[in-house]
C-alpha cells in the first residue's frame, strides 16, 4: 500500500528534490534545490533547514541507523558518503510527470528567427542499479578504459544501457548485465547510429 505523504511537507519538498537532481545527490546539492521548492509555496526556511533536510532523509532511509519505518531513500555509496538517492517507486516516471507537472511547450528561437516546438518526456531508470554497475566496472570506461576522478567519491564515467529503454514499449526487467561504462565520449559514440546503438565490439573496432 503506498504511503501517503503530506503534500506540503518536508518528505514532499525533498522527493521533488531529489527528482530534479536526477533522482540522487549528496547533501550539498540537495540545499539550494529544497530551499528554492519550499520557499516558492511558502514554506518556512531557517538556519535548522539543513539539518532538517538530513534528519528527514535519513528517517526515512531504510538502510539509516534512524529510520523510522518509511522507505523512501536509500545511500548510494554506504552510510556516512553523503550521497543519497530515491528509491524507483518514488522516481517521476512519465506519467507521474503528467500529473504533478503538466508538460508545456518549450519555445527556442534560432538566430534566423525561426521558433520550435518541442515536447520532453522521459522514461525513469532505477538509479541502484545504475550505481552497482559503476561500482563493477570501477567507474572505468570498458571501451578504452578512460576513468577519471574529479572529487571525493565523483567520476566523469556514464552507464550505457545495452538494450536501450527508449525502444520498449513498457516498464522492462533490466539486470547489471545489461548495462556497462563508458566515458562521455564512447557513449556519444555509441549513440551516433540512428536506428540502434553501435555495439561494444562495433566500438572498441572503431576506437
Amino acid at each position: 500500500m503506498p504511503i501517503e505523504i503530506k503534500e506540503t511537507s518536508w518528505l514532499a519538498d525533498l522527493i521533488k528534490a531529489f527528482n530534479e537532481l536526477g533522482g540522487m545527490a549528496n547533501y550539498q546539492d540537495v540545499y539550494p534545490v529544497a530551499k528554492r521548492i519550499r520557499t516558492s509555496r511558502g514554506g518556512n526556511w531557517t538556519a535548522k533547514s539543513d539539518a532538517t533536510i538530513r534528519r528527514t532523509v535519513e528517517d526515512n532511509a531504510k538502510d539509516s541507523a534512524n529510520f523510522r519505518g518509511r522507505e523512501v531513500f536509500y545511500s548510494v555509496q554506504g552510510i556516512g558518503k553523503g550521497t543519497w538517492g530515491l528509491l524507483p517507486e518514488h522516481l517521476a516516471d512519465d506519467s507521474a510527470t503528467d500529473a504533478a507537472y503538466p508538460l508545456q511547450p518549450a519555445y527556442i528561437a534560432g538566430i534566423e528567427g525561426i521558433v520550435h516546438e518541442a515536447k520532453y518526456l522521459r522514461k525513469s531508470r532505477d538509479p541502484r542499479l545504475v550505481e552497482q554497475r559503476k561500482l563493477l566496472d570501477d567507474f572505468t570506461c570498458q571501451v578504452c578504459s578512460y576513468r577519471k576522478q574529479v572529487g571525493p567519491d565523483q567520476y566523469i564515467i556514464d552507464v550505457h544501457h545495452l538494450n536501450p529503454i527508449g525502444d520498449s514499449n513498457g516498464i522492462v526487467l533490466t539486470s547489471i548485465n545489461d548495462l556497462t561504462c563508458l566515458c562521455p565520449n564512447c557513449h556519444r559514440v555509441a549513440h551516433s547510429r540512428q536506428d540502434r546503438p553501435l555495439s561494444m565490439s562495433e566500438l572498441r573496432t572503431l576506437l
